[in-house]
Formats: structure tokens, C-alpha cells, sequence
């Protein structure tokens, strides 16, 4: 299938026009679409009719003809309006980004709760196009079209009937679905285990940066035997996945979340509200950021917005600047936070990542030298377990420890701190 792309630019945009339909095109490719050319307009704003104004619709219409297209890919949300105007005006088939994204989302989807979230957000898009959307599913074989106006007004009721009930009973199973995800997320919070999220642009690296942690990790004691799919493509998954970590004696589940993209539809946020629960409910954040990317600072921008909107911008944070062996960008704008140069290929600066964790997730620590008697080996055990030690003896009397020991924990040991028996 050829595809012509079509874009808007105003004065006001953030995105800068080339790079918006250079990741339309990508998206576009994901689908196995063939893009055979762009097309752009400065406006002040959208034409609320047909999207671009008279004279451009002439040259989309002169370029279907001339290079056979077959689809013309919009490169904003569509209002039903606009829809259905330039379905009219151009006598072919027309999509918007946000369907777009939807169908990358439907192909995608393997778990139970993302296809129930998608199928969510792709029926509250569908709810107020369902005429122009009927149609068009009856061209490429779904559905029947109406031959009269009367008639296709009632079905357009049956429809929109039918979607509403949909909806509602999609609404009720991800319900339970959340309730599930948030006994989840309490279970982890009373058994002291930090949550630590892996958040950052389609393709940024976030999967691949998972299982570099978790090669490093297995190689420094832990048993997590599973390492997370990862694939050169935009939305390669569209769950979560969680892995139990543990480095210095440190637990923490790291979580590696859904890809972010620009102009992400309203209703996909809102639908993957249980997938972006994990980035909410998180104690670290990972931004894991591109830095091959010559559109990176758009990038850290558009997670950033979404962040935001999911009222997760305040969470502490890091620049996790990945691929930094191809780097090509003179200027990474990370204002006010730290980060860290990083590549998946190389694994430079892993340990530097990990330790960065365990500093920003770990307890904090009260440095104590104790005489732990040889009767109280419960308490022995607990030291060589949760806390860093840092020189250890055998006495007469019991073991001596000098150690690092979470302050939640250091009342059990308070008894027998040398410095405290000496006060």
C-alpha cells in the first residue's frame, strides 16, 4: 500500500515539522505502509474543514493521481468533520495519527489487559466518527455500508449502541484489572521493595537497557532467569514487565513500561491508565533517552509532557543518555537532573547506573560497630543479609561487626552498639 503524508505547522507547534512526519513515516513503515512523499502547510491553524487549505488539497489530489497512492496519512487527529470533507474532496482512503498509532497498538498487543486497554481507546476514537468509520471498514472488508440516508442513520444508532455497551463492559474488566495491578503495586510497598521504572521514547532503548541490568546483575549473584523482549521497532511491547533485582544486598523491581510518542492519542493515555500506573506508583524514575537521535531534545520533551499528565513529574529522576557510542547530538538539554552517559552495546557505565540506584532507593543507613553475642545468632544472620558490613571479627564473647544499618532496622541492634554501651 502507498501512502502520501500530510502535515499542518503553526506557530505555536513544539514539534518541528520534519522530524513530526519523519516519525509518521516510521509509524506509517511499522504497518508494512510504503510512504512515497510529505507534504506540508504553514497556518495559523488547521483548516476546521478540510485540515490544510484549497490550494494543498489540489496538490494532494494532483499527487494521488500521479504516483498512484493508495492512502493519505494525516498527520494530526481528525475531527469527524474534517473526516468526512476530505474523504469527499480526495475520493480515497484517509487516516489520522491517531489511528494510525491505534492499529500499530491493536497489531501489537499480546496481553490480555493491552488488548483490552486498546480496544478501549480504539472505540471511544471510533464513538464519534462511527458513520464515516463504517464506511470505511466496509471497503477494506469489514461491515456493510447503507444505501440510504435513512437507513444508514439507523444503523449509525445500532452502531453507536452497540460501541457505548462495549465500552462500558471494557471499562468494568479493566476496573478489576486495576484493582489487581494496585494490590499488586501495596503487596510490593509493605514488603519494602522499591519500585524502580524504566520510561523513555519508543525505541530509546528501555527493554535493552532492562536486560543489560539483569545480564549484570546474574553475574553478581541473582537468580532472575528472564530477561524481557526486545526488538529495533516503535512500540516493541506494550506492557509492563517486572523483575525482581537485587545488587549489594539491595532489592528493588525494576519495571519497563510502554514507549512514549509524539501527539500520543488522548484516549490511549487514558486508556493505558493501569500500564502508566507502574511509571505512577514508582520510587525512581530511568529516563532512557536516545542520544542518536537527532530529534532527542523533542523526545525528552514529549516524555516529559506525558509525565506530567500522568502526574508522575515529580518523582526523583535520571537521564539515562543511551547510546552515547553514537552519539550525535552537541546538546542534550536534561534541565535540572542528572544523568548518565550509557550504551546497551558497550554497557558503559552500568555499574555506575546500578550503584546510582541502590544510592537514590536505599534506606538510609546508621554507621555502628557491634558485639553481637555468639547466643543471639538470629541477629548475626540479619547483618550478613540486609546490611553493608564492612569489617567483621569473632571474639571471645560474639562477632564483631563494623556495618552500615538501616535506620529501620538498627533498633533490634541498638543493645549491643559499642558506642552506645560506651556513652
Amino acid at each position: 500500500m502507498k501512502a502520501l503524508l500530510v502535515g499542518v505547522t503553526t506557530k505555536y507547534d513544539i514539534y518541528d515539522i520534519e522530524y513530526s512526519l519523519d516519525e509518521l513515516k516510521s509509524l506509517a513503515e511499522s504497518l508494512n505502509i510504503e510512504v512515497i512523499g510529505k507534504i506540508s502547510q504553514q497556518l495559523d491553524s488547521p483548516n476546521s474543514r478540510t485540515y490544510v487549505g484549497k490550494g494543498k488539497i489540489q496538490e494532494i489530489i494532483f499527487n494521488i493521481v500521479g504516483n498512484n497512492v493508495d492512502l493519505v496519512i494525516f498527520n494530526d487527529e481528525l475531527s469527524p468533520t474534517q473526516l468526512r470533507n476530505i474523504k469527499y474532496e480526495l475520493n480515497i482512503e484517509v487516516m489520522d495519527r491517531s489511528y494510525l498509532i491505534l492499529k500499530i497498538f491493536e497489531q501489537r498487543a499480546k496481553s490480555r489487559e493491552a488488548k483490552l486497554e486498546i480496544k478501549l481507546a480504539k472505540d471511544m476514537y471510533l464513538l464519534p466518527r462511527i458513520q464515516f468509520l463504517r464506511e470505511k471498514e466496509s471497503r477494506i472488508g469489514g461491515g456493510a455500508s447503507t444505501s440510504t440516508r435513512g437507513a444508514g442513520e439507523t444503523q449509525r444508532e445500532l452502531d453507536r449502541r452497540h460501541l457505548m455497551a462495549e465500552i462500558n463492559h471494557l471499562h468494568l474488566e479493566l476496573e478489576s484489572v486495576k484493582k489487581m495491578k494496585l494490590n499488586q503495586i501495596e503487596k510490593r510497598k509493605r514488603n519494602e521493595i522499591p519500585i524502580v521504572a524504566l520510561v523513555g521514547y519508543t525505541n530509546a532503548g528501555k527493554s535493552s537497557t532492562m536486560n543489560s541490568i539483569l545480564d549484570f546483575t546474574k553475574k553478581n549473584g541473582t537468580d532472575e532467569i528472564k530477561d524481557v523482549y526486545a526488538k529495533d521497532q516503535l512500540f516493541s511491547t506494550l506492557f509492563t514487565y517486572n523483575r525482581k533485582i537485587e545488587y549489594n544486598k539491595i532489592n528493588f523491581m525494576l519495571v519497563d513500561t510502554i514507549g512514549f510518542v509524539s501527539k500520543l492519542p488522548h484516549n490511549l493515555v487514558n486508556s493505558f491508565y493501569n500500564t502508566l500506573q507502574e511509571i505512577k506508583n514508582a520510587d525512581f524514575i530511568i529516563h532512557v533517552v536516545d542520544t542518536s537521535s537527532k530529534y532527542i531534545n523533542q523526545q525528552i520533551n514529549v516524555v516529559m509532557t506525558v509525565l506530567k499528565q500522568i502526574g508522575a513529574s515529580s518523582i526523583p529522576s535520571i537521564f539515562l543518555l543511551n547510546k552515547w557510542d553514537m552519539t550525535i547530538s552537541p546538546y542534550i538539554d536534561t534541565p535540572g537532573y542528572k544523568s548518565i552517559k550509557y550504551s546497551n552495546k558497550t554497557k558503559e557505565n552500568i555499574d555506575l547506573l546500578l550503584n546510582t540506584i541502590i544510592e537514590e532507593i536505599s534506606p538510609s543507613f546508621i554507621h555502628a560497630r557491634l558485639l553481637i553475642p555468639y547466643s543471639k545468632g538470629d541477629l548475626s544472620n540479619i547483618i550478613e543479609e540486609k546490611c553493608q558490613i564492612i569489617a567483621r571479627n569473632y571474639e571471645e564473647t560474639g562477632t564483631y561487626f563494623e556495618a552500615e544499618i538501616p535506620k529501620k532496622i538498627y533498633p533490634m541492634f541498638s543493645l549491643y552498639d559499642l558506642d552506645t554501651m560506651v556513652s
